[in-house]
């Protein structure tokens, strides 16, 4: 446009202000009970058993999956975060300090275990179980992240992804023994690691600004 005046009147007339997006911890508590929600139904074709709430053991799976809730919540409001420019992750210090007791808990149930290395498929189920939970988190999130884009979309998504799977981990917890092998645990982490990378595929171009 040669005359600028005119743009500037046109802009002046027609341009609506920018409304402010919401803080990002309030997002999260708006976006994650809808995920977790996409998440349980995405799992009821899967064959579930129920923990048992009155042994004496029940404290170690209420922990987990209140760590996992946390976890999974945390890594969801920084990833809402870095993607506003200027935004940072604070709660960096929380997540690891989640991360190391979620990993304590994990490595105590290992030990309980009668059979703590285990045998090669004993994590199938939960890899399943994982899997199933995460993948429509996927999408609930990446319409979260569209609101406000990101200058940085593989942070923002690997921090999404690493939310998506700690939040299947705490609906696993629901319907899972509390003993475990380690070859139950490798089947948890890698379902994770997979859901952390198929976040980062899908969301990338959707979501960069």
């Amino acid at each position: 446009m040669v005359d600028h005046d005119a743009l500037i009147d046109t802009l002046c007339h027609e341009a609506s202000p920018v409304r402010r997006v919401a803080p990002a911890w309030r997002r999260a508590l708006a976006w994650a009970p809808v995920a977790l929600g996409a998440g349980y139904l995405a799992t009821q074709f899967i064959h579930r058993s129920g923990t048992d709430w009155a042994g004496p053991m029940a404290g170690i799976a209420a922990a987990n999956i209140a760590l996992s809730l946390m976890l999974g919540l945390a890594a969801f409001i920084a990833a809402l975060s870095v993607s506003v420019a200027g935004g940072a992750a604070r709660l960096n210090l929380f997540i690891v300090a989640g991360a190391a007791s979620w990993l304590s808990l994990a490595l105590y149930s290992i030990s309980i275990s009668g059979h703590p290395r285990g045998e090669l498929g004993h994590g199938s189920y939960c890899f399943t179980f994982v899997l199933a939970a995460g993948i429509p988190m996927i999408l609930v999130t990446i319409l979260a992240l569209r609101r406000t884009r990101s200058l940085t979309p593989v942070r923002s998504l690997t921090l999404a992804g690493a939310g998506i799977a700690f939040l299947s981990f705490a609906l696993l917890a629901f319907c899972h023994p509390i003993e475990m092998s380690a070859m139950d645990f490798m089947g948890h982490l890698g379902a994770g690691v997979l859901l952390g990378a198929v976040t980062v595929l899908l969301g990338r171009k959707s979501i960069a600004a």
